[in-house]
């Protein structure tokens, strides 16, 4: 394991968090194009890591912007794992990551690291539209609650916007332009 540290701010209900992720060792299979960890993560196994990144970086792939790997979603999940996740979203995420290899099985007589990175695309799609159309079963549940903890993460990392700015205590809906520039050129609101 590299010994890189990449602050991270992570918004939490009304707290902020600093979260130190460690970036792990892959090796990239260019026969399905899939980034596979060969060591574990402070939670998650290296197989987890490796299935959870894919599912990260099919929703949030990389184009002209950062996808979530750029962010270190995945990396930063882990953490979080540890630092914040109680037992049931700790059985809740290993419990989806179980299910999308069941699915991948079932679907394609193949573990999920072995399918193609065209199969997983449409594994995941599928598996998509169907948590949002049938909201009440338990893959449902937990594949919106990882999928909501994706977008949180990445859309509150610095390479996703980089003019975040935790906003704490009351709202402040209207405020004119010189408080906006003085709270920008502060990096908080005072």
């Amino acid at each position: 394991m590299s010994n890189i540290n990449i602050s991270r701010r992570v918004f939490i209900g009304a707290s902020m968090y600093l979260v130190a992720t460690p970036i792990w060792a892959s090796v990239f299979n260019s026969a399905n194009a899939l980034a596979v960890f060969t060591e574990s993560g402070q939670f998650f196994t290296a197989d987890e890591l490796t299935i959870l990144t894919d599912i990260a970086e099919i929703m949030i792939p990389r184009t002209n912007q950062p996808g979530a790997t750029d962010a270190h979603v995945i990396n930063v999940l882990d953490g979080l794992m540890l630092s914040w996740a109680g037992v049931e979203t700790k059985f809740r995420y290993k419990s989806i990551i179980k299910q999308v290899e069941q699915i991948a099985l079932a679907s394609f007589k193949s573990d999920y690291k072995s399918v193609s990175q065209s199969d997983r695309e449409s594994l995941i799609t599928e598996l998509d539209k169907r948590a949002f159309a049938d909201r009440t079963s338990e893959l449902s549940i937990s594949y919106r609650k990882l999928k909501e903890m994706i977008f949180h993460i990445f859309y509150t990392s610095e390479e996703a916007n980089p003019n975040f700015m935790l906003v704490p205590g009351t709202y402040k809906g209207c405020i004119s332009q010189d408080q906006l520039d003085l709270y920008h050129a502060n990096g908080r609101v005072t």
